[in-house]
């Protein structure tokens, strides 16, 4: 009896626990904000999916966001479905039972993108913790483009369980940037602000910047709020759109513009003259803004607002913007975080430009070298330099047409850019440049004729369209120090070798 009692206990375990993971009814719970979402609406039904824990909510969720849901118009059952002609493919949510039906009886769930975002937010919190990496990498990325304030949550839970080095410190450093932004407490965002001061990413910049943005607040005598800075007319803020902001506010009349005050004195004509003053005599601005101003104390037009009125009202207002975030405290953690951070992209681009500058320079080195040992050897200024490196390029061009593995082309075509070039150098040698020793200012003008005839003689063979000369894919890439700092693998070569010859020569 005992045993029977067990087994009966065992089997409706078994039995509340299927039943428990079975998502079809907390679908049917909510089966209208399923079937019809709103933004306003699914919330709900999306909080009650996550908190059921099934294992299925995920694979829902995908499916939902791809519009690949149907529900059946007898019983508003739901399935996953895949539309081939006239018929539906089916599968079972909860038990993957695969079956066939007419697609007339099944209606297509197709949420809107603004739904469509929702669904992908509550999606998230799955993908962060699944097994795949690249769906681990798609949701921290996913994230990234879209942080909002409930994701903060999931993604600081998923951090201890991640097993991808990189992936795990991107994680924390997108958890920084939420709680910067979206912390439960004061203390909270200024913890995560100030862990930012020697982020130099784009990214840590963009989230102090949002946190210290700004915005134009009502003028008035005493600035309110957390103030961000204070306007000086003038200076800050011309004395027009000083004034503006006041009439916006209702702090001050509208100036009359010209057009009205003309349209004002024409409506206001009796027996030729407009407050009081013939309108022959008002020819003049001055003229007319004093029968406009007779006609203001008439009370027939509004008062016309004057410059010195202008200036009158300005000096006694305080113009000023506010931060949009409330909080001084948070603010002024942030504006130090942020100088923080450009100090140290100032320095990183002082580095990234000095190394840039050392890459350019060993370009330059390799290039000159050629001309300072014919001039320092022979006496002459060959003025045809930039046609013979010209040459080596379209030899390792014509090289790399024959040899399409990239690696072993520059192999052949370093050793045999030279045998090219040396030739040629040969060649001009014995033709032009022996028969002219001693009287460099003829082997400049020869060499110049020399070069101008190798760049047309390269036209005509190569066409005048740039040819492409690859690097191997060693050479791809850079090498990344930091967000600001970089530089190409290519220059590294160059450098090395810029260095290599430097060596030889001395």
């Amino acid at each position: 009896m005992f045993r029977h009692l067990l087994m009966l206990l065992f089997w409706v375990g078994i039995v509340g626990t299927a039943q428990a993971q079975d998502l079809q009814p907390v679908l049917q719970a909510h089966a209208d904000e399923i079937a019809k979402p709103s933004r306003s609406s699914v919330s709900v039904a999306l909080d009650d999916l996550v908190a059921s824990g099934a294992p299925q909510v995920s694979a829902f969720l995908e499916r939902w966001q791809d519009k690949g849901v149907w529900q059946r118009d007898a019983d508003g059952v739901f399935f996953f479905g895949t539309e081939t002609g006239d018929r539906l493919a089916l599968r079972d949510i909860d038990t993957d039972a695969e079956s066939t039906a007419p697609a007339s009886g099944f209606s297509q769930l197709k949420p809107n993108g603004g739904v469509r975002r929702l669904i992908g937010t509550a999606l998230v919190q799955f993908q962060l913790t699944d097994p795949d990496l690249a769906r681990r990498q798609s949701a921290v990325d996913s994230i990234a483009r879209r942080p909002e304030a409930d994701q903060l949550a999931p993604l600081r839970a998923s951090i201890e369980a991640e097993t991808d080095a990189a992936l795990k410190a991107r994680k924390i450093q997108l958890t920084n940037f939420l709680s910067a932004s979206f912390g439960d407490t004061a203390a909270d965002r200024i913890a995560a602000i100030t862990s930012m001061a020697s982020d130099t990413s784009i990214e840590a910049r963009a989230v102090m910047n949002q946190i210290l943005s700004t915005k134009t607040a009502t003028p008035s005598e005493t600035p309110t709020g957390n103030v961000a800075r204070v306007l000086t007319p003038g200076e800050d803020i011309s004395p027009d759109a000083a004034y503006a902001q006041l009439v916006a506010a209702d702090l001050a009349p509208a100036p009359v513009p010209p057009g009205a005050i003309r349209d004002a004195l024409a409506a206001n004509v009796v027996n030729g003259r407009v407050g009081g003053i013939p309108t022959a005599r008002l020819n003049t601005d001055a003229a007319r803004a004093t029968a406009y101003a007779a006609l203001a104390a008439a009370g027939t037009v509004p008062p016309l607002v004057t410059a010195r009125d202008q200036q009158d009202a300005i000096a006694g207002m305080t113009f000023y913007e506010v931060y949009d975030e409330p909080d001084s405290a948070v603010t002024d953690a942030a504006r130090a975080t942020l100088d923080s951070i450009e100090t140290r992209v100032a320095a990183a681009q002082t580095v990234d430009l000095t190394l840039d500058a050392l890459s350019l320079a060993s370009i330059y080195f390799l290039a000159a070298i050629g001309l300072a040992i014919t001039f320092g050897v022979m006496g002459v200024i060959n003025m045809a330099h930039g046609e013979f490196i010209m040459m080596g390029a379209y030899t390792g061009y014509v090289v790399q047409l024959f040899v399409p593995d990239y690696t072993l082309s520059i192999i052949i075509a370093l050793p045999l850019a030279f045998a090219v070039t040396f030739a040629a150098g040969v060649v001009m040698e014995r033709l032009v440049i022996r028969h002219l020793y001693h009287r460099p200012l003829e082997t400049l003008l020869a060499t110049f004729g020399i070069s101008i005839a190798l760049q047309q003689l390269a036209k005509n063979i190569f066409g005048t369209q740039a040819r492409p000369l690859t690097s191997p894919a060693w050479l791809d890439g850079a090498w990344v120090i930091s967000d600001v700092i970089q530089i190409s693998y290519i220059r590294i070569a160059i450098f090395v070798l810029a260095l290599l010859f430097l060596g030889l020569i001395l």
